[in-house]
């Protein structure tokens, strides 16, 4: 049975300020852990709005730990992650961008920028 990790094992793990917690979630990483893109999403909010981490820090941390986990829809958080570092998008709304363009399918929004972020992402 594999693994979810949720936004406190993932924040213990790339803070490493728990260092029992931070080996314990590198185990489960190691016996092939999963991460959801809606936990990263909240990684997100926390390492911004809790830690003020820049988004290219946030991009960065997060992208290698995707590099190391299993996580379904891998793509489209490398993606939005990717979006999110370069603008000034919400998260979630860089990934609504990504999943848009990974899946084909079309995002209904009255959100001007977000429209024009999937247009440019699509």
């Amino acid at each position: 049975m594999t693994t979810l990790l949720d936004a406190n094992a993932v924040l213990r793990y790339l803070l490493e300020d728990i260092s029992e917690q931070a080996d314990c979630v590198a185990e489960a990483i190691e016996a092939g852990a999963e991460v959801t893109v809606e936990v990263l999403a909240e990684c997100v909010y926390v390492l911004a709005g809790v830690y003020h981490a820049s988004r290219s820090d946030i991009a960065e941390s997060l992208g290698v730990l995707l590099d190391e986990v299993a996580c379904r829809r891998k793509r489209v958080a490398a993606t939005a992650l990717g979006l999110y570092s370069g603008s000034s998008f919400d998260f979630v709304d860089c990934i609504l961008a990504a999943e848009a363009s990974q899946s084909g399918r079309a995002v209904l929004t009255f959100d001007k920028k977000l429209n024009g972020l999937i247009a440019r992402v699509g």
